[in-house]
């Protein structure tokens, strides 16, 4: 078996008779983009780590074909997932990998709509932007030149710094 194969013995773990059918459309569909659309045994395998949560939920929710899934079933999915502390990027990407697998299950005529489109993630935690030191700024501001464009980025400078405006304000500002 080559790199480039799906290998079945790292296929998902989670084992049941009732849902070999869920097992093997994830299969098939880890083929399809290892095969068919060329992506990277690392993509694949994330997908694969991914959909590993779709079969042990569908176990779990006694959901014996992955191609009977209704958006409520994704919702509960994803709000099992956030409680059980995944982020907001990686619930994103599960998502992705959801769609993924029932948009392939629609090509091959095993269902009829995708019950993962629509569906958003929670939020994920907004960055606030990191801040200068007081010993950083005062560096920026150590412009001891008397050039015209130094005397203008000093004042830009200190303008910035200290009435808190975005940089898009910044620039934005018509000073004739």
């Amino acid at each position: 078996m080559s790199a480039q194969q799906v290998n079945p013995a790292a296929a998902p773990t989670v084992t049941d008779d009732a849902h070999d059918t869920t097992a093997r459309a994830i299969h098939a569909y880890l083929q399809h983009l290892q095969e068919k659309r060329q992506l990277s045994l690392h993509t694949v395998d994330g997908y694969r780590r991914d959909l590993e949560h779709l079969k042990i939920f569908c176990l779990k929710n006694a959901v014996a074909d992955c191609a009977t899934l209704q958006p409520h079933h994704i919702r509960m999915l994803i709000a099992e997932r956030h409680r059980q502390g995944s982020q907001s990027k990686s619930l994103q990407r599960l998502l992705a990998s959801l769609r993924g697998l029932f948009r392939f299950l629609i090509q091959q005529k095993k269902m009829d709509l995708n019950p993962a489109v629509g569906i958003r993630p929670p939020k994920g935690e907004k960055r606030l932007p990191h801040t200068l030191d007081v010993d950083q700024m005062q560096q920026l501001l150590d412009i001891r030149d008397d050039d015209p464009l130094a005397i203008r980025d000093r004042a830009i400078l200190e303008l910035f710094y200290s009435s808190g405006l975005r940089l898009a304000e910044l620039a934005s500002l018509d000073l004739v």
